[in-house]
């Protein structure tokens, strides 16, 4: 489904109805997310929108509506004043998103590229590890739209500019390293790349725009001591260090990836023996899976996970070391959840939006969990040790609790 609005308006959809600042299309008058069939056919994408993609589009929408920073601004006959705001809030005109659709859809090179006239448009190719190739001076707005099998981006120095949303949602993204050379970045470049940890910049970065590395959480920004680069992520809270970063591919034979299960059908799924990783929206609107048990040989659960898995009732995670932030945000029918000796953190919104969330048993060994963990959760009741660090969080969040885990 991420892909399937990908040739018309990749992030109006989100905009459209939210008039948030990743919006291509802030017109008063458009607030639905139908397409015309003109429009359609012109993009080359379906001239029907299940009723299933549509319901979860506007979940979507809704929380980015609520938790994004409206954009406001009128829109103005075209200037290169209003080329700097745009480039700066992530805006996109529909003409410009319909030409890079055309765009995407012809022929890539040997390596999955798509390449013209210096601006790299999209990729199609199956590797993990990416090199953008030398020479290119450009990586297209919306270029990487969505893309679940990137984990690794090395841009070289001949790029100077990131266009607006060219790496929007890729839910497998890991890391990014620019060479020197690199002066922009457009807004909401990295805008909801759920899994993506490390992002090297260089001294010549002058310019990144609004939202670039929204809706992430634990992502380090390596940048040199005094550039504008590091100056941006102190103002946006965003962590940033002048240490250099090396990149560890994931395993993939003993990890799920990213969005490799999403959507299914299952009502019932066993992890191996071998799994070691689950990373970002593995699981995501597995809307029939009704239990999970993840075993100790997990070690962590990465960013939106298990998200929107609307009929997952029960969830136990036998040790895994680390849920990260989101992982099971919007499970609307979970009820109970218990987390054995072994987890040591619980990241932000983690079971947020589970409504009908009751009872979460938690270990000893749990010493770190975010304020905003089981926001928006049921008439909860956490189990906790007597003297635990679960204990000290229920009482300080003011979350019933008892000793009875």
């Amino acid at each position: 489904m991420k892909r399937l609005l990908t040739a018309l308006l990749s992030l109006s959809v989100l905009i459209s109805s939210s008039s948030c600042t990743v919006r291509i299309d802030n017109k008063a008058e458009t607030n639905d997310i139908s397409l015309t069939p003109s429009t359609k056919a012109a993009a080359g994408v379906a001239t029907e929108v299940e009723t299933e993609e549509a319901e979860e589009t506007a979940v979507k929408a809704e929380k980015a509506t609520r938790e994004k920073p409206s954009d406001t601004r009128e829109e103005d006959d075209s200037s290169e004043a209003d080329e700097e705001e745009d480039f700066m809030s992530g805006y996109v005109s529909e003409e410009r998103s319909m030409e890079i659709a055309m765009m995407q859809r012809t022929k890539p090179d040997s390596d999955g590229f798509i390449i013209r006239d210096g601006t790299v448009y999209d990729y199609d190719g199956i590797e993990p590890e990416i090199h953008i190739p030398d020479g290119v001076t450009k990586i297209s707005e919306q270029a990487f739209w969505s893309n679940d099998i990137i984990e690794a981006v090395y841009i070289p120095s001949s790029v100077k500019t990131i266009g607006q949303g060219a790496f929007w949602s890729c839910s497998g993204l890991k890391y990014v390293k620019a060479e020197e050379g690199l002066e922009k970045i457009g807004g909401s470049a990295f805008w909801s790349c759920s899994g993506l940890e490390t992002v090297e910049l260089p001294a010549s970065v002058n310019l990144i725009g609004d939202s670039v590395f929204w809706a992430i959480d634990d992502i380090t920004v390596h940048a040199p001591a005094g550039s504008y680069a590091e100056e941006y992520c102190m103002d946006n809270g965003i962590a940033v260090s002048a240490e250099a970063a090396d990149y560890t591919p994931i395993d993939r034979a003993n990890t799920i990836l990213a969005s490799q299960y999403a959507h299914s059908d299952f009502t019932e799924f066993t992890i191996g023996e071998n799994i070691v990783g689950i990373e970002s929206d593995a699981f995501e609107y597995c809307k029939k899976l009704e239990s999970i048990f993840i075993p100790s040989n997990v070690q962590y659960i990465a960013p939106d996970a298990f998200e929107y898995c609307y009929g997952l009732q029960t969830v136990t995670v036998d040790g895994c070391r680390e849920i990260k932030g989101e992982a099971f945000e919007y499970c609307k029918g979970l009820t109970e959840v218990r987390i054995n000796e072994g987890t040591e953190s619980i990241g932000s919104s983690a079971f947020a939006y589970c409504e009908s969330l009751t009872d979460v048993y938690l270990p000893e060994s749990v010493s770190s969990i975010d304020k905003s963990a089981f926001e928006y959760t049921g008439d909860l009741t956490l189990h906790v040790p007597a003297g635990s660090y679960a204990e000290r969080y229920a009482i300080s969040m003011k979350i019933s609790y008892d000793n009875n885990n």
